[in-house]
């Protein structure tokens, strides 16, 4: 297989492991009615318990794809320098990874809120088991700031298989226009907040699997000299 199409395919693995575990968290934390901030998740206290299992499966089951996306961006970032474009695949890896350790609690979560809403287990139980959860996800978002500072700084410098336009989504930009997607438009807006994180590095990776499949650099051999050893 030729770097061209190991980029090309990897990109397509990235893009399904965020659309899949996109999907999931859609059905774990969907709300019509919104209420997303709430720290006793009341919006998540009326999801059928069918809908909080497809989701638990799909998204735990799909998260290691992300592994893969990773590694295709390390390889897109790698002309511009060996050792950061593998400090991207590394914590980008290992920030997922504790991601789906997180998500994989949501489902329990929703059971807890549902069974508090209706007298069946005290709101403690809720509050110990969030104090546990919720300070996972701060690890991915530290993990996607770094990332994201590394991406802009290693695009601008022209030497990835990135155009320099594509300084322009780092993950951290994506995310951050989702939320003032949502602020401006809550009505739409409430149906890309629940999986902000997947729906940025939806984008993310169908951009960079553009630019793999599209870009003369990334055909065989095409790689600059500096992909073999430098840093």
């Amino acid at each position: 297989m030729s770097d061209k199409s190991l980029l090309v395919l990897s990109g397509l693995v990235g893009l399904l492991a965020a659309l899949l575990v996109g999907t999931g968290e859609f059905l774990l934390q969907f709300s019509a009615s919104g209420g997303y901030a709430d720290p006793h998740y009341a919006w998540m206290a009326n999801i059928p318990l069918e809908r909080l299992t497809q989701g638990h499966y799909l998204a735990i089951l799909s998260a290691p794809l992300y592994l893969v996306g990773y590694w295709h961006i390390g390889q897109m970032l790698k002309p511009g320098g060996v050792a950061l474009s593998r400090a991207v695949t590394l914590m980008g890896g290992y920030g997922f990874m504790v991601g789906a350790v997180w998500i994989g609690q949501r489902a329990f979560l929703a059971l807890t809120a549902g069974a508090i809403a209706n007298d069946q287990a005290q709101p403690a139980l809720l509050e110990a088991m969030a104090s546990l959860n919720e300070p996972l996800v701060n690890v991915l978002r530290v993990v996607i700031v770094v990332v994201s500072i590394i991406w802009v700084l290693q695009i601008l410098r022209g030497q990835t298989l990135y155009p320099r336009f594509m300084a322009l989504f780092s993950p951290l930009l994506l995310l951050i226009s989702i939320f003032a997607f949502f602020a401006w438009k809550p009505d739409l807006g409430a149906y890309t907040v629940p999986t902000a994180m997947n729906t940025a590095h939806a984008v993310l990776f169908l951009l960079s699997t553009l630019v793999a499949l599209f870009s003369g650099r990334a055909d065989a051999g095409a790689l600059p000299p500096k992909a073999e050893g430098a840093d």
